[in-house]
């Protein structure tokens, strides 16, 4: 199952993973995974929640109402996902995640929509981190909105360079940054709750039944707002990469993620109502929440950079996965077989030039505006999710091991 680990991977070390494995010593803990494992789903809350405003929106003031219920909703979910992720870690101990499950228990075509699915998310995870860590500066210094196209390609381009150098990265070098970052948001909330008015201006209320908010305004709003699920099915993904015993430390990374990120996207739910956020164009969601609980001073330009290095960090992942992944389909003659040739700095070179290529084209095309992007990471979330659940659902029909039953009622609800 070498190929299933290295193909579901979506961490910073899926280029280590080999079938031999490293060493214990450099196996990931809790903390490391975590923090090495978690930059796609941790990064997605500074968009999550702008993608749920931005619908909720059209209805005016009574629409934004709606955000935290729409985000418990969501909330729910994530826990239902880690929930099912738990018992994949403990099915599929060799990796692989949505991959692996499909293969066993489903069809080849089937394994290979949710490497298609991977594939889809891989290069938006680039397009939409980079653009949202552009916006998050922007936000700061507007002076920069009309270069936004430029820097994002810049960022993009060399981020790209390093990779083509075959820059190694491990998850012990993000842990001060997914540190600061988490700290960071908690304490907008913190502080944002002790507030009963806003430390700084921010936009206009907007009017009331401004539009009908119907049950298709909410749902547009749920599938948006799942954007901020991506990057969840990581840590299932990469269990051999784990310290032993893999399997409950990995299990317990999951946990600790389904915990912090649930907990961050509820907290800025609650300040977006409380301080009834409006979209202004050329700020962020997270840049007026920061500003309004904790002023204009330093602590907004810490939480703004903080944000922008991780979404930098969250969009160098891809770079570690989808070369991989290229070559192993590549392998199976399923691309071409120049993407399994590596150069001689043992980096899959047409993998990064064309996943550089892609992610130019869609911040391009979208004029890095991330809220263009963000509703198409949907399509990667959503697919692999259900694969999974699907070939969990097979898997214990077939297997009929000691609380089958109700692990079965849980995946068969996660799949409808």
């Amino acid at each position: 199952m070498r190929h299933a680990v290295i193909l579901g991977h979506r961490g910073v070390i899926s280029s280590t993973i080999r079938a031999g494995g490293e060493p214990e010593k450099q196996k990931l803990s809790v903390a490391t995974g975590l923090a090495g494992l978690s930059l796609d789903a941790m990064a997605s809350v500074s968009y999550g929640p702008e993608a749920i405003v931005l619908v909720l929106a059209l209805a005016g003031g009574a629409g934004i109402g709606f955000t935290v219920p729409v985000t418990i909703a969501i909330a729910v979910l994530l826990a239902v996902l880690v929930a099912s992720y738990r018992q994949v870690i403990a099915a599929f101990p060799e990796g692989g995640g949505a991959y692996a499950v499909a293969k066993k228990h489903l069809s080849p075509r089937a394994s290979l929509t949710a490497a298609a699915s991977l594939i889809v998310d891989y290069t938006l995870n680039v397009a939409v981190s980079i653009a949202a860590g552009v916006a998050a500066l922007t936000s700061a210094f507007p002076a920069l909105l009309p270069y936004t196209v430029w820097i994002a390609l810049a960022i993009l381009g060399g981020i790209t360079a390093l990779n083509l150098r075959g820059i190694a990265d491990s998850a012990r070098v993000f842990m001060l940054p997914t540190v600061v970052f988490v700290v960071s948001i908690f304490t907008v909330i913190g502080a944002g709750l002790l507030r009963e008015n806003p430390a700084a201006a921010t936009a206009p209320f907007l009017a009331d039944n401004a539009h009908t908010i119907g049950i298709l305004l909410l749902l547009k709003a749920f599938s948006s707002g799942c954007a901020a699920l991506t990057g969840v099915e990581a840590i299932a993904n990469a269990v051999p990469s784990f310290k032993k015993p893999r399997v409950r430390s990995a299990q317990r990374a999951e946990v600790a993620l389904g915990i912090l990120l649930g907990t961050m996207l509820i907290g800025l739910a609650v300040l977006i109502e409380k301080f009834s956020l409006a979209p202004v164009p050329g700020t962020t969601v997270l840049s007026q929440l920061t500003s309004a609980a904790l002023g204009n001073g330093v602590g907004y330009y810490v939480v703004q950079f903080s944000t922008v290095i991780l979404l930098a960090l969250a969009a160098n992942t891809s770079y570690g996965g989808l070369p991989n992944l290229m070559r192993i389909l590549a392998d199976d003659n399923v691309l071409p077989h120049r993407f399994s040739r590596k150069s001689t700095r043992d980096v899959f070179t047409y993998g990064v030039l064309s996943l550089g290529g892609v992610g130019a084209l869609l911040l391009i095309g979208s004029g890095g505006n991330m809220n263009t992007l963000v509703p198409l990471f949907a399509i990667g979330v959503f697919i692999g999710f259900t694969l999974a659940q699907f070939g969990m659902v097979r898997h214990w029909l077939i297997e009929q091991t000691p609380g089958w039953k109700w692990r079965l009622a849980l995946n068969g609800f996660g799949l409808r």
